[in-house]
């Protein structure tokens, strides 16, 4: 018996979980889910040349948190373990860590009972994909064809963004009017920050501002470290709480993440540093805190 879904042995899900698995015997197999067993008769189909192999299809109810499926077959014995979460966004998609699932081998068996080319089929395997604190739009309203090409293995375009600019068109024409542009933004990759689907985020983040922007900001292999070479590095910007704003500082609080008329991607367009720092500290005051933090960055660069 080879399980097929899941890929690996080891999953986080939100929802019940599908177990496919292919065999070359007919025997029932015996499903084992948190200590309860059960007996299921396997599918017969054929492939490619005619030869005859048996399919495994059930859904398993998970407990909250950890669980433990035990499949066997004869001698064959295979074991996932499934961690049931609330959050969609704890779950990385598991298609981005292997060889797309429409475009493998692995396909043709599948091919024997799903068309891929109905959205029953893509419910089946990706509900977890409508099930979120914000989802996106098209995913909400199940037009998984208008990002996912039917003639290219329901891959999306690369770059990302000749998908996303499809209906961000607006964002589109404003980015190619600004002077700079973000990294990633710019190479057309939005999924590096955005998840296409669901998010605990309303932007639909894949992580807190912080923690996302720290993957590249903060890694001094990465070299984007610009807050630890400038005087920034003395203005605290960690776990500040701004009482004026009722919220704890993020860098969105002084950066735009797509593009803006300032190479430091300053998220006030024609101002002064002094006014953006006046966004959360007295204006009479900034000149002053400009000084103290510059001066302290130069006297250690002696």
């Amino acid at each position: 018996m080879e399980i097929i879904f899941p890929i690996t042995n080891k999953v986080k899900s939100v929802s019940d979980i599908h177990i496919i698995g292919k065999s070359s015997a007919k025997d029932p197999v015996t499903i084992e889910i948190n200590g309860v067993k059960s007996v299921k008769k396997l599918i017969e189909s054929k492939d490619a040349n005619g030869e005859n192999f048996y399919m495994l299809m059930t859904i398993l109810k998970l407990n909250a948190g950890e669980n433990t499926i035990i499949v066997t077959q004869g001698k064959d014995v295979n074991t996932v373990q499934v961690n049931k979460v609330d959050s969609p966004t704890t779950i990385s998609d598991w298609t981005e860590g292997y060889m797309n699932f429409h475009s493998s081998d692995r396909r043709e068996i599948c091919l024997a009972c799903h068309r891929f080319q109905d959205l029953n089929d893509c419910v089946n395997c990706h509900r977890d994909k409508f099930m979120g604190t914000w989802v996106h739009a098209p995913v909400k309203q199940a037009k998984c064809f208008e990002c996912h090409e039917k003639d290219n293995n329901l891959i999306p375009q690369e770059p990302f963004s000749e998908t996303c600019l499809k209906c961000h068109n607006n964002f589109s024409i404003q980015m190619k009017s600004s002077q700079y542009v973000h990294g990633p933004v710019a190479a057309g990759f939005c999924t590096i920050c955005h998840s296409p689907h669901k998010s605990t985020d309303k932007t639909h983040l894949r992580k807190p501002v912080n923690e996302l922007c720290d993957g590249c900001h903060a890694s001094s292999e990465l070299g984007f470290n610009y807050h630890q070479k400038s005087y920034i590095k003395f203005h605290p910007v960690d776990k500040v709480y701004m009482e004026k704003f009722n919220k704890t500082l993020d860098c969105s609080d002084c950066h735009t993440p797509h593009y803006s008329s300032d190479p430091l991607l300053l998220s006030a367009d024609n101002v002064t540093k002094d006014q953006l720092c006046a966004k959360c500290h007295d204006e009479q005051n900034t000149a002053e805190l400009l000084k103290v933090l510059t001066d302290k960055h130069n006297a250690e660069a002696k």
